[in-house]
């Protein structure tokens, strides 16, 4: 009976478990990415599939500085996965953008959700993202805490900048 329980008890507890994009010597392995990485675009439709590869792009950022990269190399790196998913999957950038240079509403109300789903990972890289800060203001929790609820979307108005500024 003993040993039933244990093993139940094994059983139960989570088991860590490692997942992410393939990888070469020089890093993530983005052709591998570009050529494997398959959403199910004509499922959910090209807005969703932009979103998602939103989600994913903003989250390697984080994921990148939470393991010690450099915010600008981890950003590289997020954008390399970025193109190669759109590019994987037959998406044009273009589609995500309203006439104004703004992200379409459905794909930025997604975006802001899948994003958010790595806010663990966000709330880790902050104090690497935030080197200084004026005299007297410190990185409190709760300033880490309003700082990873507002990156989902701070991370989408780089793209809308970008795209105003052509």
């Amino acid at each position: 009976m003993r040993k039933l329980f244990f093993l139940i008890l094994l059983f139960l507890q989570s088991f860590p478990s490692f997942a992410g994009f393939p990888e070469s010597e020089k890093g993530l392995d983005i052709e591998k990415i570009e050529n494997a990485f398959r959403l199910p675009c004509d499922e959910i439709g090209s807005d969703n599939c932009i979103a998602r590869s939103l989600g994913i792009s903003g989250c390697t950022w984080m994921f990148q500085v939470r393991d010690g990269k450099k915010s600008k190399d981890a950003l590289n790196i997020s954008d390399e996965v970025f193109v190669a998913l759109m590019k994987g999957n037959n998406l044009d950038i273009n589609q995500m953008f309203e006439k104004d240079g703004s992200i379409k509403k459905v794909i930025k109300e997604e975006a802001v959700q899948r994003i958010s789903m790595c806010r663990e990972a966000t709330l880790e890289a902050i104090p690497s993202l935030i080197k200084e800060l004026p005299e007297g203001v410190e990185l409190s929790e709760e300033r880490k805490q309003n700082l990873a609820n507002i990156f989902p979307m701070e991370y989408l108005r780089m793209f809308e900048n970008i795209r105003k500024d052509k």
